[in-house]
């Protein structure tokens, strides 16, 4: 335990701000490890709506991390509990086909619903989208979700029933949770002790030294606070939506440590300046006389 309240909660913001930032290094081990594979479904796609596509757009998937950081600001997922579909959750990484100029596209719609429940695909049902069914550019005018061997089709349509968009998606790897929880418990042990020894360092210096190190430190803490926050809230689903959390949520407090460095980049020189600070405080506690004698270079009595 570190010896002094300010220790203690110096100790404690730090080991709950790089246990959060640890537990997205756990859920990113998982999520690589199973290797999901972003499906191209290209020509079948095509074949379903009975055209070439207008044009394609993919989310990223290659960096990880940055599918992690970015994904949401797509709008495809905000509402996806009313969309109808109970079966497992979609990985943010694929590919959507966008088809513009269609003239019914309630026909289009419920003929590859039909399709794909023929051709053995689970379907879920052929709902108006979210949010009762207005149209805006997160509620789509039809949709529905359809899985088989790993792959989840969303088919929507969009723009006052003129379009339709067909989205392929894996399915988002188990485990990732886990992996969160195991890098949080470990990142919270490590990092509390490894702070709790540097507590009692700090503690064993100079007045003058201690005073350093607290300003030198006071900026990291509040780093650590305000970026705990903004990893937290950012992982949280917006109230206002029908969002809900997805595995690749579980990546971002590491992901906005790469989009955004400020915060780790105080935190790192906080801390080196600080362990400068103990090592020089170290060295003079060694050169130091240990007694009057020795300082004036008389023999002391044995």
């Amino acid at each position: 335990m570190p010896p002094t309240w300010i220790g203690r909660l110096a100790a404690g913001l730090v080991a709950i701000w790089a246990a959060v930032v640890l537990s997205g290094a756990g859920a990113l081990a998982v999520w690589g490890f199973a290797n999901p594979e972003e499906p191209d479904l290209a020509a079948f796609s095509d074949d379903l709506v009975g055209r070439p596509a207008s044009f394609a757009y993919e989310f990223p998937g290659d960096d990880l991390l940055d599918m992690a950081y970015a994904y949401r600001t797509y709008g495809e997922f905000q509402n996806f509990p009313e969309e109808g579909w109970d079966g497992g959750r979609p990985a943010p990484m694929g590919q959507s086909r966008v088809y513009e100029q269609i003239a019914d596209t309630p026909t289009v719609l419920a003929d590859a619903h039909q399709h794909l429940t023929s051709a053995g695909w689970r379907t879920g049902a052929l709902s108006q989208g979210g949010d009762n069914g207005r149209a805006d550019v997160n509620s789509p005018s039809g949709v529905f979700w359809a899985h088989r061997d790993g792959v989840l089709l969303r088919v929507s349509g969009y723009d006052n029933q003129t379009g339709v968009t067909v989205s392929a998606y894996p399915i988002e790897p188990s485990g990732v949770l886990a992996g969160a929880v195991a890098g949080f418990v470990i990142g919270l042990i490590l990092v509390w002790q490894g702070m709790t020894s540097m507590a009692h360092r700090v503690a064993r210096t100079p007045r003058s030294t201690r005073r350093l190190i607290l300003l030198l430190g006071l900026p990291a803490l509040i780093a650590c606070g305000v970026n705990t926050l903004d990893n937290v809230l950012s992982m949280v689903p917006d109230p206002n939506t029908a969002s809900v959390l997805f595995a690749a949520d579980y990546m971002y407090p590491l992901a906005n440590q790469i989009a955004n460095p400020l915060a780790v980049s105080v935190i790192a020189l906080a801390l080196t300046g600080s362990l400068s600070l103990i090592a020089g405080a170290a060295r003079m506690s060694r050169l130091r006389p240990v007694n009057a004698a020795a300082s004036t270079g008389e023999v002391a009595d044995i």
